[in-house]
């Protein structure tokens, strides 16, 4: 199969069939290998990429987007066409329901260790509301294991007698160099900025997940 870089620009220059047959080879499922091929938005794209571990072993990612359900499979093999060829190991199937899922690798828990970051997943959506949220799986026993689950978004529309009232709170998350990753949340009513409060999550080796401290104002608007 060759080295996953080359076998992503294949899978972007591939027509349908084309991407079916690459993903099955890989050893993704034909019929959602199908779904994703065909379902694929403006702007999409089928990622591969490398994962640093503390180890020998050799992994890498391959996120199928969709404006359905997204797929994050764990992938373990090795560049050289010498040696076993990348195939998948495990996977996560997450609701990608109006296709915002973003994927990045963060060294969250060890500085060489790389974790997997997915922003804007759909937690909840119904009438007047839509929630999505920030999730971090992590390579624990060969397996791709939720160790991070955070409300990324929150947008709630309530009709009121005079006027709508639309309630939004929106998270952003940096990562600093001792691991932790900070998270800031903003709340906005009909986009007035009402609240900013921030918090941070670090590692867990206890756990085996990451936790979070309380959210601290950062700053209160018209407060004075």
């Amino acid at each position: 199969m060759g080295k996953l870089g080359e076998m992503e620009d294949m899978l972007r220059a591939a027509d349908g069939g084309q991407r079916v047959d690459l993903l099955t080879r890989l050893g993704v499922d034909p019929a959602i290998g199908k779904m994703v091929a065909e379902e694929l938005l403006p702007g999409q794209e089928i990622e591969l990429q490398p994962i640093r571990v503390q180890r020998e072993t050799h992994y890498g990612v391959a996120f199928l987007p969709s404006f359905r359900s997204c797929y994050l499979y764990l992938l373990q093999g090795e560049d050289d066409p010498g040696k076993r060829s990348w195939h998948v190991i495990d996977k996560q199937e997450l609701n990608c329901w109006h296709g915002a899922g973003v994927v990045e690798l963060l060294a969250l828990r060890f500085p060489d260790a790389d974790d997997l970051v997915i922003h804007h997943l759909n937690y909840n959506h119904g009438s007047g509301v839509v929630e999505d949220q920030t999730q971090v799986f992590s390579i624990l026993n060969h397996k791709l294991v939720q160790t991070m689950a955070t409300q990324d978004s929150l947008s709630e529309e309530t009709l009121g007698t005079e006027i709508d009232i639309r309630t939004e709170h929106k998270s952003t998350f940096l990562r600093f160099p001792n691991l932790s990753l900070e998270e800031t949340r903003t709340t906005a009513v009909n986009d007035k900025l009402e609240k900013v409060e921030r918090r941070y999550w670090r590692w867990s080796a206890r756990r085996l997940r990451f936790t979070a401290s309380r959210f601290m104002p950062v700053v209160v608007p018209n407060s004075q």
